[in-house]
């Protein structure tokens, strides 16, 4: 009867032998499910990063922006924040190029990283859509828009086409080209050795005369024409039909 007593605790000892293997994995594997589960996500935690980026540019004006993130390491463990992650950048930092940005969490377990993000802004640049020579008036046909890096951009360039349209380059340019400032001027209406038409009057009395301009002239400004005939100078302001008032 005893032999038998100690064959049956002897069973349920090796049963339960048996069972520990398994009831170990089991309670590892629960282990580890929770344990991955109360990880955050590192790429919230980049994407809060870009937010933030994106909108401390937006609130300094600029438009287009592009963010890239440095990678975190991915052996960085932080436990699951309870709510929406927060983000804060300092005041005195810019808003493009290299910007660290903080990205907080309070609860369950507070905690906080600095994510670096390099922060880009992009304009729509006029630029030429062929190479044009010097003295050309530019058409609308001559230009197009590509989007440039705002840091790569010239503060002298023309970004409006309607400030480009109509004008003269004053030097050769290549295809591609950006325009700026000092390379734009009024077309010239009136070319040297010209025949124009003075026209001058006053009280409703208007005089007309055939002359010959002395020099180039853009509208509005004032050139100086031998009348035919006398060959006397007088000096006028050329006007877009190419005559010359005479005051």
């Amino acid at each position: 009867m005893l032999h038998k007593l100690q064959m049956d605790q002897t069973l349920h000892l090796l049963s339960n032998i048996w069972r520990l293997p398994l009831l170990v994995a089991l309670l590892g594997a629960v282990s580890l499910t929770v344990w991955a589960g109360e990880l955050q996500p590192l790429d919230t935690i980049s994407a809060a990063a870009v937010a933030a980026s994106q909108e401390r540019a937006a609130q300094q004006g600029y438009d287009n922006v592009e963010v890239d993130v440095r990678p975190l390491d991915s052996r960085l463990r932080l436990p699951q924040c309870g709510h929406p992650l927060d983000s804060f950048i300092p005041a005195a930092s810019q808003s493009l190029g290299a910007v660290s940005v903080g990205i907080a969490c309070t609860e369950p377990k507070p905690w906080t990283i600095y994510v670096r993000t390099q922060v880009s802004a992009q304009r729509s640049v006029p630029v030429l859509a062929r190479a044009l020579p010097r003295n050309t008036v530019i058409t609308a046909a001559d230009i197009t828009l590509i989007n440039q890096p705002l840091e790569a951009v010239r503060q002298d360039i023309v970004f409006e086409p309607d400030h480009i349209i109509g004008m003269e380059l004053t030097r050769s340019l290549g295809e591609g080209s950006t325009v700026r400032v000092k390379y734009l001027r009024p077309p010239k209406i009136i070319k040297r050795g010209q025949q124009v038409t003075l026209v001058s009057g006053a009280g409703g009395l208007e005089v007309r005369m055939q002359g010959k301009a002395l020099s180039d002239a853009a509208d509005g400004e004032r050139v100086s024409v031998a009348t035919s005939g006398s060959g006397k100078t007088v000096e006028g302001v050329a006007h877009a039909d190419g005559s010359v008032y005479v005051p």
